[in-house]
């Protein structure tokens, strides 16, 4: 029987609409990408230098908490509280700490943000040196402003990573470039396992299969093939085999219920909207508001987390990732039980 005209024209609006979808979640939050409520800290000699300092980076879109120390920057660096921080003492001296690991591109705009500063600084000082030497004959004052002068042109910010990825792969293209094959991999596991696979005792022995194997492979290959992670293989695999679950269960669970159809909601969830909205490249809160917090309530984004902070970050602040994908893996098996599509 041939198709009729109703369905062609339904068929195109709906790949249409997809396609729409697609250059939306692709486009838009490249586009408006920027810094939005990131966390940082800062750290002053005094209430004075803290509020000239921290509202020029509250304009910049910046959260700014204050620290009284290093010690305690350090610890809420490492606890996934802040990206990264700026200290200045008593003396003008600026020390920007920062966290690659957590986003190179975070710890990238802290550098340039450090660096700017004590340019300023640099600035006005040599301003008001050359101002003392246009008024002063003195020999001795003269070579005094001179030794000042070269001291304040060679001033820099002083930059600590505390935490930085491998050397084998010090932007963490790895880890950034994981999302798609995150999603699409257990998408694609998934939709294989659902056709190829009879039984469905068989198909969900097949996804716990695909995700404790599919794990480790993962993990393998951004830690000795690439060098992006250097953490423990097996933990690190632990979170790989979850978020690898959480995917393959919610497909395998949407295609028990809604057969076909439930291929396209997977996919508009898992890789149209997952893989940009990850955050993995940047940063959640680089992303336009709302956009970074829906890509952490989707398998990539969660997933990309939960690796980041078991590798780097001492297992800090994964409650959330580990909620986010748990309950996907649940959902997926609830509508895999209720599903009968394998059975018709």
């Amino acid at each position: 029987m041939k198709s009729t005209w109703k369905f062609i024209l339904t068929l195109t609006v709906g790949l249409t609409v997809v396609l729409a979808i697609m250059m939306t979640a692709f486009s838009l939050p490249a586009v408006n990408s920027g810094i939005n409520n990131v966390p940082i800290g800062l750290l002053t000699p005094n209430q004075e230098s803290y509020a000239k300092l921290a509202k020029p980076l509250k304009d910049k879109g910046f959260k700014v908490t204050e620290y009284a120390n290093s010690t305690k920057i350090k610890t809420a660096i490492n606890e996934r509280k802040i990206y990264g921080a700026i200290a200045i003492d008593a003396a003008g001296n600026l020390t920007v700490y920062e966290a690659s690991a957590a986003s190179a591109a975070v710890a990238q705009g802290l550098t340039q943000l450090g660096t700017g500063v004590v340019e300023q600084q640099k600035a006005v000082g040599q301003a008001k040196i050359n101002q003392l030497i246009s008024q002063t004959n003195d020999p001795r004052m003269l070579k005094v402003l001179t030794t000042q002068l070269a001291a304040i042109n060679t001033k820099k910010a002083n930059i600590i990573d505390i935490k930085s990825f491998p050397k084998a792969d010090p932007k963490g293209t790895g880890l950034a470039a994981g999302a798609l094959p995150i999603a699409l991999g257990g998408w694609i596991g998934a939709v294989a396992i659902a056709n190829l696979i009879k039984g469905k005792k068989q198909k969900f022995a097949a996804i716990l299969s695909f995700s404790l194997i599919g794990g480790l492979g993962l993990v393998g290959v951004i830690q000795y093939g690439i060098g992006t992670f250097d953490g423990n293989y097996f933990l690190t695999s632990l979170g790989a085999m979850l978020g690898i679950a959480a995917t393959g269960f919610f497909v395998l669970g949407v295609l028990e219920v809604l057969g076909n159809p439930g291929l396209g909601i997977a996919a508009i969830l898992l890789i149209l909207l997952g893989n940009p909205l990850s955050g993995l490249a940047s940063a959640p809160e680089m992303l336009p508001n709302g956009w970074g917090v829906l890509g952490q309530l989707l398998p990539p984004g969660a997933t990309g987390t939960l690796l980041r902070n078991i590798t780097f970050f001492d297992g800090n602040a994964i409650s959330q990732p580990l909620i986010v994908l748990s309950t996907y893996v649940i959902i997926g098996m609830l509508l895999f039980k209720i599903g009968n599509k394998s059975e018709i």
